[in-house]
């Protein structure tokens, strides 16, 4: 009797483990479509079809609308489509069962057996359904109905992921609607400056009228780059709340919370973990972006110890936590030991030069090597490694936004572009130096010059971090000084 009691406690763990593993995948895929859809209707299409192939319904539709009272279907999937056959038709009565999602504002379900309050099936439908409601910017716009043909039985676990999965498919909903007025706005304004260029060939203007008009394209463009870092902040903050929810049910099936996971699931988990924890700190990089563009930053004077400092970043290197990467070796003078600077900023200027030194670095090694200068007491940081590096030709505008050594879509390596960026906007923060070029034995040399930090330094603003010419990232000081770099 004890040991079925085991098993069945051991099959329920692994059913809540399953279920909890599946609406992860939904909540990652719903983020994904959130960001690369091209259209409203075609978000909701691709949500449906996200909800059947993950959850298994017999069909999803995404109902929309401003007005309960005027329901649409926007978007719509079923098994049979998955498989090939001709879509299935929603019955009339799932807009009838829409409007009390919509008007109750909350998780409604309709036949099935288990815990909760159901409501008697209507006798045009068979099995069961289930429908949460959506909201876009705070306002009730309309609901998703899954549809099942065979009776479910309902368990507190996936009640609770199923209202989660609503909630992620509201902020995707706001997030995209966002993303997708914003490139609705480039656009007009894209044409608009297109319409005055043909006109401005047609046509011969007085000086004034030409004045007139150039200003007015100079607001427009101001105007579209700041709601281009609007839009890069908002996305930012939204994307914390999906992705804390990933981060947290992932530790919790880490730590045995739905129960033991066997060695592919915790594969699988650190997969997932690892993946987060990299989208996090995407994140975390374009909030920092945005501030030091919008916002003035006062570096904080401290005493950072570095070899602790550098030993927290490079066990944090994919290929060193998987040991198949470079060595790694590491060398700091005894009168270097400590810097006095900003430890955040610091941080963020090593983890992304390390970074590129490992990715691009299959063999060999990765040195780094710290020493004091005097009589200027300035803080040199080396980095060299025997990587890749860059061809000449690229070099002069790798410190540019979304910029890499490989633009080309066959580049072996991802990443935003965003990083090397970031490292110029710490610098200049830190009043140092960083000057690159090619390695004695390929790769690439980095020498950082990082000046003692004062109080009186850090609150003297540095010059604009944003130049558009290539010569302000190559040899005017606080900036980047460049000849060679890889990206």
């Amino acid at each position: 009797m004890t040991q079925q009691l085991y098993r069945d406690a051991i099959g329920e763990g692994q059913q809540q483990n399953d279920a909890l593993l599946t609406h992860l995948s939904l909540i990652r895929d719903l983020v994904s479509l959130g960001q690369n859809v091209t259209s409203f209707e075609e978000l909701c299409t691709e949500a449906a079809r996200a909800v059947v192939a993950e959850l298994g319904y017999e069909s999803v539709a995404v109902v929309m609308s401003d007005d309960a009272d005027d329901l649409q279907i926007a978007g719509s999937y079923s098994q049979s489509e998955r498989f090939g056959d001709a879509p299935r038709e929603v019955p009339a009565v799932v807009l009838t069962l829409a409007r009390d999602v919509v008007n109750e504002r909350t998780l409604l379900r309709w036949g099935g057996e288990g815990i909760g309050k159901r409501r008697p099936l209507p006798p045009q439908i068979e099995g069961s359904v289930v429908g949460f409601p959506l909201t876009v910017s705070g306002v009730r716009v309309g609901a998703v109905m899954c549809v099942q043909v065979l009776t479910v039985t309902w368990d507190l676990i996936s009640q609770r992921a199923l209202e989660l999965v609503g909630e992620i498919v509201s902020q995707v909903l706001t997030l995209a609607q966002t993303r997708l007025s914003m490139a609705g706005i480039q656009r007009g304004l894209e044409l608009e400056i297109g319409s005055s260029r043909t006109q401005l060939s047609q046509h011969e203007e007085t000086l004034r009228e030409q004045s007139e008009r150039i200003s007015g394209l100079a607001t427009s463009l101001i105007a579209s780059n700041q709601a281009k870092k609007t839009f890069l902040a908002l996305m930012s903050h939204e994307l914390r709340t999906p992705l804390g929810v990933i981060m947290g049910f992932g530790s919790l099936l880490k730590e045995g919370a739905a129960g033991s996971l066997n060695q592919q699931q915790g594969e699988y988990l650190d997969r997932i973990q690892t993946n987060g924890r990299h989208l996090h700190q995407l994140v975390e990089d374009m909030l920092f972006f945005v501030d030091a563009e919008t916002t003035r930053i006062e570096p904080a004077c401290a005493e950072v110890a570095l070899q602790p400092l550098v030993e927290e970043i490079v066990r944090a290197m994919p290929k060193v936590a998987t040991g198949d990467g470079p060595a790694f070796i590491m060398e700091i003078s005894s009168d270097a030991s400590t810097c006095r600077t900003d430890e955040s900023l610091l941080r963020r200027v090593l983890f992304h030069l390390l970074g590129n030194a490992f990715k691009f670095t299959d063999e060999g090694e990765v040195r780094l090597e710290v020493v004091r200068e005097h009589p200027s007491n300035d803080t040199i940081v080396r980095i060299i490694d025997t990587g890749t590096g860059i061809a000449p030709e690229r070099s002069r505008r790798i410190f540019e936004l979304f910029r890499q050594g490989d633009d080309s879509h066959a580049r072996k390596h991802d990443g935003l572009g965003l990083g090397l960026n970031l490292v110029r906007a710490c610098l200049s923060l830190l009043h140092g130096r960083c000057h690159l070029s090619p390695g004695e034995n390929g790769g690439t040399r980095v020498e950082l010059r990082l000046p003692e930090m004062t109080d009186s330094l850090a609150r003297t603003h540095p010059q604009s971090m944003s130049s558009d010419t290539p010569e302000s990232t190559v040899e005017a000081p606080p900036r980047i000084h460049a000849t060679a770099i890889r990206g």
